[in-house]
Order: C-alpha cells, then sequence, then structure tokens
C-alpha cells in the first residue's frame, strides 16, 4: 500500500534526494509549505536538515502502522457481514493492480486502496435484522441497506484522514446506465474511482465465499457475467483493461470449489 510522507519546505534538490532515497519502495513524497495544512493520510511531517534515508524509513515505519489500522478496520466490517477474514485486503490488493494497470496517479491509487478498506463501512449501521437476513429483503429492508453508501460518505467525510475517500464510498454502488444506487447516477456523473472500485467489488464478491449462497464463481465465470454487463452496470472502457490486463490473476484467485453458485450482481450489496 502506498505510503504518503510531508516534507516541510522541501526544496526541489531536497525532494529529488527523497525520492532517491525511496526508490523501489511504495512511497510518495508531497512537499508541503510551511504552515500550509498538512496532505491527507501524510505519515510523516520532516523538518529540513534530516538524514533522507532515516525519515524514508520514519515513513515506511508509520505508513505501516496505518496500515495496519485500516486493515483492522477492514477486518471489523468483514466480521459484521460475516465475511472470511482478509476479504477487504483481498479487495485492496486488487486495486492496487487495477491502479498499476490503469496508469493512475499516486493521488489516485492512494485514494482507491484506502476506499477499499472503508467501502462499506456504512453496513455497520445496518440492523442485524437485515444486512445478515438469508432470506429474500422485503421492499423496506432493501430501501434501508441501499441507504448504507451514503452513510458511509457521512462517515469518512466526518473523519479528516479518510476524506478523499468520500465519493468512492458513496458511488460505488451506482451502475454505468443508471440503475444503481444511491443516487441513480450514469456514466461520467459517477467519479471515476467510483467506477473504478464497482468493478473490483463485483469481482472479488462473485470470487469469495459468502454467507448468503453456497460455492462462489470462478475467474472465468466472473469475467464472463462482467463482459455480459459491458456498458450496463460497469464502465465499458475500465472493463477492458481489468480484463485484458488479467487484474483478477487467477493464479493468486481463492480456488475452492464452487458448489451450486448462485452469484449475481445482487452479491454486492
Amino acid at each position: 500500500m502506498l505510503t504518503r510522507l510531508a516534507f516541510v519546505g522541501a526544496n526541489d534538490e531536497l525532494c529529488q534526494s527523497l525520492t532517491k532515497a525511496s526508490q523501489g519502495k511504495d512511497l510518495q513524497v508531497v512537499s508541503m509549505p510551511p504552515g500550509g495544512n498538512v496532505p491527507l493520510g501524510a505519515t510523516a511531517v520532516a523538518a529540513d536538515g534530516a538524514d533522507t534515508d532515516a525519515l524514508v524509513n520514519v515513513a515506511l515505519t508509520i505508513g505501516a502502522w496505518n496500515e495496519q489500522l485500516l486493515d483492522l478496520l477492514a477486518e471489523a466490517i468483514d466480521c459484521r457481514e460475516g465475511f472470511f477474514i482478509g476479504s477487504s485486503r483481498r479487495v485492496k490488493e486488487h486495486a492496487s493492480r487495477f491502479a498499476e494497470a490503469l496508469n493512475l496517479s499516486p493521488d489516485e491509487r492512494f485514494s482507491l486502496e484506502r476506499s477499499a478498506c472503508v467501502r462499506d463501512i456504512g453496513k455497520l449501521k445496518i440492523p442485524n435484522q437485515v444486512l445478515l437476513k438469508e432470506g429474500v429483503l422485503t421492499y423496506d429492508e432493501w430501501v434501508l441497506l441501499q441507504q448504507h453508501p451514503e452513510i458511509g460518505g457521512e462517515i469518512v467525510e466526518r473523519t479528516a484522514g479518510l476524506k478523499d475517500t468520500a465519493e468512492v464510498v458513496r458511488f460505488h454502488h451506482e451502475c454505468f446506465d443508471g440503475d444503481g444506487y444511491p443516487r441513480g447516477l450514469e456514466g461520467g456523473q459517477i467519479p471515476h474511482l467510483a467506477r473504478v472500485m464497482k468493478i473490483i467489488d463485483v469481482y472479488c464478491a462473485m470470487t469469495s465465499p459468502r454467507h448468503y449462497r453456497e460455492g462462489h464463481s470462478s475467474h472465468d465465470e466472473a469475467i464472463e457475467y462482467l463482459r455480459s454487463e459491458r456498458g450496463k452496470h460497469y464502465d465499458p472502457e475500465l472493463l477492458d483493461v481489468f480484463i485484458e490486463r488479467q487484474v483478477g490473476r487467477p493464479d493468486i484467485v481463492e480456488t475452492a470449489t464452487r458448489e451450486g453458485n448462485e452469484g449475481t450482481p445482487s452479491d454486492t450489496l
């Protein structure tokens, strides 16, 4: 996961030195003016004159701590739904690969990876009798469940260090053809990273165990379904990249036997 190091008053020479020292490490160097606001998610604010290698090590250490906290939060969300431990971590890993395939900027990748951890945080406020219901939801229950992206967006907007994830959290259940929720946005009205997360979220849900169904889809079955909804539920250009660059990478996808899978778009409620 990308770590962001904010450096107060860094000149071009110092930024270049820090960038050079961080080569081969998942680190983004950001300069900030004295008295300026700390960039979102920055894990270290350094003073001029410090050893660059030491700064890189401090940033990576603090970044690892922050990543562990995000993973812990993601694990809590997974447990709330009865998902297998590591489900959201798997989504984050796919987000990293998709970001690379799309050649996203460091800022976009940073937000996408963090969004993967908290994308369903709004479900923490959905009652158990709705969230964990094994039968068919009533109309009122379905309407309530559809509120979780808005709830989640409000939660992360109130958290200074997670504000950059708000759009993805709020809109990653929107569909390219306008048939999604919570607001029925379509096409370019949906934020770019939310369209990216939509594909990742559905793919990972279909190829992972869930409490409300038996078995799960194989990589090929999930890709076949995604193709069938190209330009409808999913941004066609983004989906083409996901498929062509094999972001799902079946060599590392769980290979448990599919038993009576009933995977559908509702797998990512």
